[in-house]
């Protein structure tokens, strides 16, 4: 299959990867194509500039769409979740037989701690959220061979915030109520994706996250003694916020496993990669 990925960043380069290794044609789109993995046939082009995407490349497959905004702010996410799905979708030479949309659980209001499902509707509070979910309801009433992934915090190599923080002095962190947290590994993201692509009729809508939602405390007080350092203070506030647990129920359904299913093996293998440079 001629796959096209646009916005081919660090999940990207891994789904390449893996897809090239299954005899797919995969191109990579974005502005510097220098990173690409060997063997991605590259598109230079920018999504936010409908003059670079006159000549994408036709009988394209499966489109993958997951760029990265410029900076965390509402402006940056409408132009490339909105405006750059625009551009990008009005130059497509025909239309893909399976569009793979990358969303997030950020869509989902919940903060009691509660458990959200592909049933639960979606009442985002943040604006990265709600341009997310305009973003899928766009892409959704442009072509009916739409998969959304809502996928939770990716970490991975290069993606060590957590790693760093929890090695912080003084470091003060909710412990009441806990406050729970959703994670993926960058490579489980890639394959998840991989995993939608290929099988037969997906359903519409997939959470990617891991088995076991975790609280913040624990994870961080985990990763600071892990590194050796003092567990952080925990902090009592009954009216804070207590998060949301995403069920990744659907996609184990469909037949995927993650190669690591809670954040002490995933973090375990980020942490031994990261003694080995």
């Amino acid at each position: 299959m001629r796959v096209l990925i646009a916005g081919c960043g660090d999940v990207g380069n891994v789904l390449a990867t893996a897809l090239m290794q299954d005899g797919h044609f995969v191109y990579g789109l974005k502005r510097n194509t220098s990173t690409l993995p060997e063997g991605v046939q590259p598109v230079k082009a920018d999504l936010l500039n409908p003059a670079t995407l006159t000549d994408l490349p036709g009988d394209i497959g499966w489109l993958v769409f997951m760029p990265t905004p410029a900076s965390r702010d509402q402006a940056a996410y409408e132009a490339i979740f909105i405006q750059g799905w625009k551009n990008l979708w009005g130059a497509l030479k025909e239309v893909p037989s399976r569009t793979l949309l990358v969303s997030s659980t950020a869509v989902y209001g919940e903060a009691n701690g509660g458990i959200v499902n592909e049933e639960t509707r979606p009442d985002p509070a943040g604006f990265n959220g709600k341009v997310l979910l305009e973003m899928e309801q766009l892409a959704g009433r442009c072509t009916k061979n739409l998969v959304v992934v809502r996928i939770s915090g990716i970490y991975g190599p290069d993606r060590e915030r957590l790693i760093r923080l929890a090695a912080s002095d003084n470091l003060e962190v909710q412990q009441v109520p806990p406050y729970y947290t959703n994670r993926i590994h960058r490579d489980d993201a890639a394959a998840v994706l991989k995993h939608l692509l290929e099988i037969d009729e997906p359903e519409a809508l997939y959470l990617a996250s891991d088995d076991q939602p975790a609280p913040r405390y624990e994870v961080i007080q985990w990763l600071a003694n892990e590194q050796g350092c003092v567990s952080p203070k925990g902090l009592t506030d009954e009216n804070a916020s207590r998060g949301k647990r995403v069920s990744n129920q659907r996609l184990r359904e469909s037949g995927f496993s993650l190669s690591y299913p809670d954040f002490r093996s995933g973090y375990a293998a980020v942490m031994e990669l990261r003694q080995q440079k």
